[in-house]
C-alpha cells in the first residue's frame, strides 16, 4: 500500500511539474563597439543594437528569439542575397562589419562610416498575440540614411510569427476600412485616385503595409519610406481603434 502510495505522489509531483511553466519574461542584450569583440581589432562601425530576449515558457521562448533574430538579420545584412546564408545575429554583425571595412578600403579618402541601430520593444502582450516592434536607422554610404520601423507579430499559443492573412479575415473589408482611414489623414476624396497627390500605389489601387502591429488601444499600419511615397515623404502612420479592427482579427488580444 505504502509502495502504491508513494507511486501516486511521485506521478503527482512530475506531472504537476510539467504543467508549470514559468511565465514569460524579456529582457534587452546591448550590442556596441564595446560588447562586441571584433571591434577591439579594428575599424567598426557605429553600431547600436538592443535585442530583446524571451525567457520562461521554453517552447515559447524559444520561438520568439528565433523570429527576433531573423528580423534583426535581414534589417542589418546590406546584399539580400546574403540573408539567407546568415544564420545568427553575430554572424550578422561580423558580416556588416567586414562590408564597412571592405567599404573603408575601396573609398580611404571618405569620412563616411556605416551605421545601424535598433531597439526593439513589446508593443503588445496579449492574451493570444505578441507585438514586437523594432525601430531602425541604417547608414550605408549613399547619400542618407534609412529609417525604418517593423512589426513582428506572434501567437503565443503556436509561437508561430503571422503574416497579414494569419491576422486578417475578411480582407477585402478591412482593406476598405483602412482604405477610408488613410484618405481621411491624408485629404484625398472618395471619388479621388489614391495617387491623386503623389503616392504610387500600384495600378492605383489602396494595399496594406508590409508592417501592422498593435497597442492595447489601437492597431497601427505603417508605410516605410519608399513603400507608396517618396523618401522626403517619411513614415506613413495610420492608428485605427481597436474596437474598429477587432471584428476583422482572426486571433483574440
Amino acid at each position: 500500500m505504502k509502495k502504491h502510495l508513494c507511486f501516486y505522489v511521485f506521478v503527482f509531483i512530475v506531472i504537476s511539474c510539467k504543467k508549470k511553466e514559468s511565465p514569460l519574461t524579456f529582457k534587452n542584450t546591448i550590442y556596441n563597439a564595446t560588447t562586441i569583440e571584433t571591434c577591439n581589432m579594428g575599424m567598426c562601425p557605429e553600431l547600436d543594437i538592443e535585442r530583446l530576449t524571451a525567457l520562461g515558457d521554453a517552447k515559447l521562448a524559444d520561438s520568439i528569439n528565433k523570429a527576433v533574430e531573423r528580423v534583426l538579420v535581414s534589417n542589418l545584412v546590406i546584399n539580400p542575397d546574403e540573408i539567407p546564408k546568415i544564420k545568427t545575429l553575430d554572424e550578422a554583425i561580423a558580416n556588416f562589419i567586414s562590408s564597412h571595412r571592405n567599404y573603408h578600403d575601396e573609398f580611404p579618402e571618405t569620412n563616411a562610416g556605416y551605421e545601424f541601430s535598433s531597439k526593439s520593444a513589446i508593443s503588445l502582450n496579449g492574451s493570444e498575440l505578441l507585438s514586437i516592434v523594432f525601430d531602425t536607422y541604417s547608414f550605408w554610404g549613399g547619400a542618407h540614411g534609412y529609417g525604418s520601423t517593423t512589426y513582428l507579430n506572434i501567437d503565443k499559443q503556436t509561437g508561430k510569427s503571422l503574416n497579414t492573412e494569419n491576422l486578417i479575415d475578411n480582407e477585402p473589408a478591412f482593406l476598405k476600412l483602412a482604405e477610408q482611414k488613410f484618405r481621411s489623414q491624408k485629404g484625398i476624396s472618395e471619388n479621388e485616385s489614391i495617387n491623386s497627390t503623389g503616392y504610387f500605389f500600384e495600378n492605383d489601387q489602396f494595399i496594406l503595409p508590409a508592417n501592422i502591429g498593435f497597442t492595447e488601444n489601437e492597431m497601427t499600419l505603417i508605410y516605410n519610406p519608399y513603400e507608396v511615397a517618396s523618401y522626403a515623404e517619411g513614415q506613413i502612420i495610420i492608428k485605427i481603434p481597436l474596437n474598429e479592427v477587432t471584428p476583422f482579427l482572426k486571433l483574440s488580444l
